[in-house]
């Protein structure tokens, strides 16, 4: 008999550990399949082909024609000049810009430029990707606790109304404890369906933020919040890599502020004549083995002299953009060594307020179960119990937001670094 229970037991447990999964699972499956990566990789490539088409008049361009006309008119036939009755032509025509004031080189580090900003973005929608991927599974965490914390405070309601009845039947107290303690076990159990449903929404959320379907088997986070014992080590780093700006979000805006330096210099350019290479090669006539031939190649020069002042207007406005760019990194600068400045701040006020309320946690529980026996005794009211309940349950509340709040900056600090 022991033994089908325990078989039964495992059947029962097995969906629930199909189906746990840690957060580096479910980071490396979001980063893998999520609609998410896939859409931040086409906007990366995206990215690229703009890149290369920015680039293209830098390369030789060629250019082929071909016709087969069948032709006929009305006149009268003239003796002396035979009208043809058809006539095939083919052509090509190439070309390669040789000069064009410094647009040409300009032109492909803008190329190249592009190509880092493509992979940047690309490296800021999978920092974005794990940031929502962590939150969630942290909220997964945090709605589970609670509502452990609440399953653990209905059991004492329960016990609350046994001794309520248990009392009343030896004459200490009235029929009014009684209900107030049935009272007290409604609420707690309304709480705990209220946190249910935040539990089962979070996990939604969670299963959602990894890129799986929320109307199939749920992966449900595995672990519980705790402490963070190496958080100094991440922001010891994450200082470093300030002080070298070695971080996603200014690399980013340097490379920007390049972009709108090399469109400034090509602007600039314009002014210049550009020089090219050409040629071309013509054949027509009524027949392919009987056509007149054409060729040419040489150079060519095109010079813009006035153009109402486009030129100048552009290059006005890439100088605004330019200096746009400048002070947006600046800005950067400063916003970032402000939200590290802050994350280091609650860190440390994290530190001190977790381990402050683990003693407040071990000193509710200590006064509610003697708060307990002193009601079993009839010393107390049950008024008071349940005061002592109340902040029992409090500071288990408390403690485990703060946990959260621990992982939430942490989580901060690894999406500045780009982990």
């Amino acid at each position: 008999m022991k033994h089908i229970f325990i078989i039964i037991l495992i059947i029962c447990l097995l969906p629930a550990l199909c189906f746990a999964v840690t957060r580096e699972a479910a980071i490396q499956y979001a980063l893998e399949k999520s609609e998410d990566i896939k859409i931040a990789y086409q906007k990366s490539e995206n990215m690229k082909a703009g890149a290369r088409e920015l680039a293209a008049f830098t390369k030789p361009q060629i250019n082929m024609i071909g016709s087969h006309m069948e032709m006929g008119d009305n006149a009268e036939e003239n003796p002396f000049f035979e009208t043809p009755e058809r006539n095939i032509s083919a052509s090509i025509e190439a070309s390669q810009l040789l000069y064009a004031g410094g647009r040409i080189w300009n032109s492909l580090d803008l190329e190249k430029n592009l190509y880092n900003q493509a992979d940047l973005i690309y490296a800021f929608e999978k920092r974005d990707i794990i940031k929502n991927v962590k939150s969630a599974f942290d909220s997964v965490l945090l709605e589970q606790a609670l509502l452990d914390i609440l399953k653990d405070r209905l059991m004492q309601r329960r016990n609350e109304l046994e001794d309520a009845k248990d009392l009343r039947d030896v004459g200490m107290v009235t029929s009014l404890d009684v209900r107030q303690a049935q009272l007290n076990l409604n609420v707690t159990n309304d709480e705990l369906k209220s946190a249910q449903a935040s539990y089962e929404s979070a996990l939604i959320n969670f299963n959602l933020a990894a890129g799986r379907q929320a109307n199939t088997d749920l992966w449900i986070p595995e672990g519980k919040l705790d402490n963070i014992p190496d958080i100094n080590e991440i922001l010891e780093k994450l200082m470093q890599a300030l002080s070298g700006e070695n971080l996603l979000d200014i690399n980013s805006l340097k490379t920007k502020v390049e972009a709108s330096h090399l469109n400034y210099k090509i602007t600039q350019g314009a002014k210049l004549p550009e020089l090219a290479l050409v040629s071309s090669l013509k054949s027509s006539g009524e027949k392919w083995d009987n056509t007149d031939e054409s060729w040419n190649i040489g150079l060519q020069l095109n010079w813009n002299v006035f153009d109402g002042g486009s030129i100048r207007a552009k290059t006005a406005s890439a100088r605004s953009e330019l200096n746009i760019a400048k002070e947006n990194l600046n800005k950067t600068r400063k916003g970032i060594a402000g939200t590290v400045e802050k994350i280091s701040i609650h860190i440390k006020s994290l530190e001190e307020r977790i381990l402050l309320q683990k003693q407040a946690v071990k000193l509710s529980r200590e006064n509610y179960e003697d708060a307990r026996g002193q009601y079993r005794a009839g010393t107390i009211t049950l008024t008071s119990l349940g005061e002592f309940n109340l902040v029992y349950a409090e500071t288990r509340f408390i403690l485990q937001r703060l946990y959260f709040a621990q992982r939430d900056v942490l989580t901060q600090a690894e999406a500045l670094l780009g982990d």
